[in-house]
């Protein structure tokens, strides 16, 4: 029987790519989004799924393939035109109206798939991203329960597995700590995962991926695009840390994966492809993009100066590319542990 899911935040960045290969697959897709959103990269994205193609899908697959050295083993998806195509059609929804969510999940979903998020790195908006992230899912769960929904798919973050103080390894295992490597998104994400665990232990069947830093194709301001911006910046800095990566279209195979396995659920899972510095990352991507850039490692004095400057910056709330939860955090040595692969998972405690 053809599944039948609805994509909550199906415009963004994940949601527009899980959308497209869900309907590549055959899958019937309601896409949800608020009445006042735009649809523009949600429209760009699909030529990536298309058997056209232009620079910008060229030029990011040249990134992909000169970062192999620092890839696992897969799954990886592969850009191939399909001969399936479900049906789609755009729902208007407020994630913030329970009784609307309600009656829209009442509709028997196969799936439930949770894309949507509050993003920002202004310190402006802080208890705002957490208060609407948290908010958001604990309405979302709330509403599954009650309309009796089959499964919910949630899309949290390597960032709510928080950030130790050592350089030991994370996994999927490693357990939130307070730290000051843990940005105010972070905490968000954390939050929000907890309501989903909440709903678990009520009855609803869950499954939670945490992705790393997002990288892949898209025409708005994406994690990918900030990252790409700022390796080909005249910015004669690089953070001294490292990360987790993952590219979007590879997420969304390994999550559709683990969707349709009967052992994955009730469970969270790690999806990091490529552990790599951001020192490493810069070079690639100046590389690959033919920028010559000479590129210092922020660290001490020169560091404490610039996070100063920020700072005072952000005192008098002066719009900045960067914050100083960011420069905490990108200055930390994160490795994420991928024993089997990029999924690793945990059964709900």
């Amino acid at each position: 029987m053809t599944p039948h899911i609805l994509v909550l935040g199906a415009n963004g960045f994940v949601g527009s790519h899980f959308v497209e290969q869900a309907l590549q697959l055959g899958w019937n897709v309601d896409g949800a989004k608020r009445e006042s959103s735009h649809i523009q990269a949600f429209e760009d994205i699909k030529s990536y799924y298309s058997p056209q193609s232009n620079s910008d899908i060229d030029i990011l697959s040249k990134l992909k393939a000169n970062l192999t050295e620092y890839a696992d083993k897969g799954p990886f998806f592969n850009r191939t035109a399909s001969n399936k195509k479900g049906q789609f059609k755009w729902i208007n929804i407020d994630l913030n109206d329970t009784v609307e969510l309600v009656s829209t999940f009442k509709f028997p979903y196969d799936y439930i798939v949770n894309t949507a998020a509050m993003i920002s790195f202004n310190t402006s908006q802080d208890d705002i991203m957490i208060e609407t992230n948290t908010q958001i899912v604990k309405n979302l769960v709330n509403a599954c329960i009650e309309a009796k929904c089959e499964r919910l798919v949630h899309f949290s973050s390597i960032a709510a597995l928080g950030r130790p103080e050592n350089d030991e390894e994370i996994s999927i295992d490693t357990m939130w700590t307070d730290s000051n490597f843990n940005t105010p998104y972070a905490l968000s994400k954390y939050l929000s995962e907890m309501e989903i665990w909440r709903g678990a232990h009520e009855g609803l069947n869950v499954l939670v991926v945490n992705p790393g830093v997002i990288m892949g194709y898209s025409t708005c301001k994406t994690s990918s695009t900030q990252i790409i911006q700022a390796a080909n910046s005249a910015n004669p800095f690089v953070p001294n840390g490292s990360n987790g990566f993952i590219f979007v279209e590879d997420l969304v195979l390994r999550t559709i994966n683990l969707m349709v396995s009967t052992d994955t659920w009730q469970r969270r899972h790690l999806m990091v492809s490529h552990n790599i510095s951001f020192r490493k990352m810069f070079q690639i991507i100046n590389e690959t993009y033919g920028v010559k850039r000479l590129k210092t490692p922020l660290k001490q004095p020169v560091y404490s100066l610039v996070f100063c400057v920020v700072a005072f910056l952000q005192f008098f709330k002066i719009p900045l590319p960067i914050s100083t939860h960011l420069l905490k955090s990108t200055r930390k040595m994160s490795r994420y542990k991928n024993e089997i692969g990029a999924t690793q998972s945990r059964k709900m405690a």
